[in-house]
């Protein structure tokens, strides 16, 4: 009588235990889907990171160092010295760490057949900074430009790097993360 009394508990103890391990994969697979993690490392090429931000001619407001490739230890190709003039050709802004806004009331983000809606409590992942009050922003699998407002609250800034592709007038090409070396980036002004 006993042993029947233990069978009989010892199944339902683990059809509780099956129950509970399926609901606690039902929430995971739920919050995964619903708050999946943007790209690490994004790269967006030719992003110029600010307003009337420009490819063009750039002058030199600092010695600075033009390196083979994206990284310090690709070799240097030349050197430029303040004075002097490059044509900004291009660039890519990379994301190391995206920074994150939350939504604070209902809205609609995205324009066209990409748009969608965002719910209070919603985090919004900030991808690099645009200009003018707008990133790059990433929700759900989809880009988007966005501009902060009320709605939506800046939390933590992005963590970036931009690299900057130069030609000198001798027509060599090379790579700079020191954009603050470079003047006349600004359409604008």
């Amino acid at each position: 009588m006993n042993l029947t009394k233990y069978q009989t508990n010892a199944r339902k103890l683990r059809t509780l235990l099956a129950k509970i391990v399926c609901a606690s994969m039902l929430l995971v697979t739920s919050v995964y889907s619903q708050n999946p993690q943007p790209p690490a490392n994004y790269q967006d090429n030719g992003a110029c990171p600010f307003e009337c931000c420009t490819y063009r001619r750039w002058s030199v407001v600092k010695d600075t160092v033009l390196y083979q490739s994206r990284s310090e230890k690709s070799g240097v190709v030349f050197r430029v010295r303040k004075g002097e003039h490059v044509t900004g050709m291009t660039g890519v802004v990379i994301t190391l760490k995206p920074g994150k806004a939350a939504v604070r009331k209902a809205t609609t983000i995205g324009e066209g057949k990409r748009k969608t809606r965002v719910k209070p409590g919603d985090v919004l992942y900030l991808m690099h900074y645009l200009g003018e009050g707008f990133y790059k922003t990433w929700f759900r699998g989809v880009f988007y430009d966005l501009e902060m407002s009320t709605t939506i609250q800046v939390l933590t800034e992005p963590d970036t790097v931009w690299w900057v592709k130069v030609k000198n007038n001798r027509s060599q090409v090379g790579w700079s993360k020191q954009n603050d070396n470079f003047g006349d980036m600004d359409s604008c002004g």
